[in-house]
């Protein structure tokens, strides 16, 4: 684990690489951001996933768009539970405002809800919730 890390860290830092290095690179930011959350070092799991976002930069949702949300969501709850609050929110922002599947903004969703909740916003917490079972089609 600590040398996918290293890895991919320096890896963050290199110029001149190729359109497939680039995808590696991705996909490896959000190995290492998943892992990094998995022993709950979640301020190191913020820089991969925002690593990744940033090597995907504006082809993301059009060029990988499973790994932009996968690096997305993940990020959203990096940031949840690290207290970034801020950031969390412009991340779910950019998430629920893209042209996707609703049932793919779900984590997102779930984890503004739970945010608000934690916050003792109840009441908007209760709005979320409901909007967006609204937008799932249900009552």
């Amino acid at each position: 684990d600590a040398s996918l890390f290293e890895v991919v860290g320096l890896l963050n830092y290199a110029s001149n690489m190729t359109s497939a290095d680039l995808d590696e690179l991705t996909r490896m930011n959000l190995k290492a951001g998943i892992k990094a959350s998995e022993n709950a070092a979640f301020d190191a799991a913020k820089v991969y996933f925002k690593a990744g976002r940033e090597v995907l930069g504006s082809r993301g949702w059009e060029g990988d768009y499973n790994t932009m949300l996968d690096l997305c969501s993940h990020g959203v709850n990096a940031y949840y539970v690290s207290g970034d609050i801020d950031s969390m929110n412009e991340l779910i922002d950019e998430v629920l405002s893209k042209d996707i599947d609703m049932t793919e903004k779900y984590r997102v969703s779930l984890i503004k809800v739970k945010s608000l909740f934690s916050a003792e916003k109840l009441s908007e917490s209760t709005d979320a919730a409901l909007d967006f079972r609204r937008q799932l089609g249900l009552p």
